[in-house]
């Protein structure tokens, strides 16, 4: 396969005009994130413990492949880590789950976040992320009006540039519209949900070394007691094992691909309808989705029951979203 011309912006988003010169600026940002690394390199595969030779990361834009299949990872977005610790009270596990701000304890580490919106103590809204804050930093770096303007469409329209900048007029990825007032990308950052940090996973995830290679599960060594990051690490670790290189799929991004409400009903007990929307994105790819009761229905989101229990918490719908990123094999 030749080489790759040009990296897409996540889920072909087109916040700027078709032929804009922030696409090549995207490429070229996401080619320097995937840096340079050819591996195994020109001497051959190195091998493996078994004697068997393993596969490398590499970067589509810097060397010809040949595509031999795509893994889709996938991951509950509700935060692994707060089920187990609290196993025996899933009340308090939710609770927890709502935390997400700048002086909170982040919990929202499955590279998803979300908020809930309420009047009192009802819900009105839910509203879901897998956008980066790099993607968000860049186009501010290009055009911060173009950045203001999506807040204002997203969020509030009377968000002024003051807001979401620091006091020298940089970006300011934890103001107020993005932590306690709204959402628009992700902030938490122990662990990181960053784009890099995605990238780095899957790149130390190429079980090359015997200290990291994985057999089964119960040698992986992704200490994180998250859903993503052991899921990514076995996952990609396989490929690498038969003798593949790996690197992601086109278009680069961590995306909502399915979300389940089999078995939600409305106060009358008949099935809720589809009261999902995806505001950027496209099905299959959702970077913001939205969970929200049309007026015209004259309840709320509170007011419905996942198998019988009324929703209390944005994260008793997070149980039920899948979050996935796309990795591809190739032959070296």
């Amino acid at each position: 396969m030749p080489l790759l011309s040009r990296f897409e912006t996540p889920a072909a988003l087109r916040d700027f005009p078709v032929g804009s010169p922030f696409y090549d600026r995207w490429s070229e940002k996401i080619s320097e994130l995937l840096g340079a690394v050819e591996l195994p390199g020109a001497a051959g595969p190195e091998p493996a413990p078994g004697g068997t030779s393993v596969g490398g990361f590499f970067n589509p834009h810097l060397h010809d492949h040949n595509p031999v299949a795509e893994r889709v990872l996938v991951w509950m977005g509700f935060p692994r880590d707060l089920l187990i610790t609290h196993r025996d009270d899933r009340q308090r596990a939710f609770e927890l789950g709502e935390a997400r701000g700048v002086t909170e304890r982040n919990t929202q580490v499955e590279y998803f976040e979300w908020r809930t919106t309420r009047e009192g103590e009802r819900i009105k809204k839910v509203t879901f992320v897998t956008e980066t804050e790099r993607y968000w930093q860049e186009m501010f770096d290009f055009d911060p009006d173009r950045v203001l303007e999506l807040y204002q469409t997203l969020v509030d329209p009377t968000i002024t540039m003051e807001q979401i900048t620091n006091a020298d007029g940089s970006y300011n990825p934890l103001n107020d519209w993005n932590t306690s007032r709204g959402i628009v990308h992700y902030i938490v950052n122990s662990p990181q949900n960053t784009l890099e940090a995605a990238i780095g996973l899957v790149q130390g995830s190429v079980g090359r070394l015997p200290d990291r290679h994985v057999r089964d599960n119960y040698e992986i060594t992704s200490g994180a007691p998250t859903s993503a990051d052991p899921r990514v690490f076995i996952d990609v670790d396989d490929i690498a094992r038969k003798n593949l290189w790996v690197t992601f799929a086109e278009a680069i991004g961590l995306y909502m691909i399915a979300w389940d409400d089999t078995g939600w009903t409305k106060p009358d007990g008949s099935p809720v309808g589809n009261y999902w929307r995806i505001v950027r994105g496209q099905p299959g790819a959702a970077l913001r989705l939205e969970y929200e009761v049309p007026a015209a229905e004259g309840f709320d989101v509170s007011d419905i029951k996942i198998g019988g229990r009324p929703i209390r918490f944005g994260g008793h719908l997070a149980e039920h979203i899948t979050v996935s990123v796309v990795g591809r094999a190739a032959l070296p």
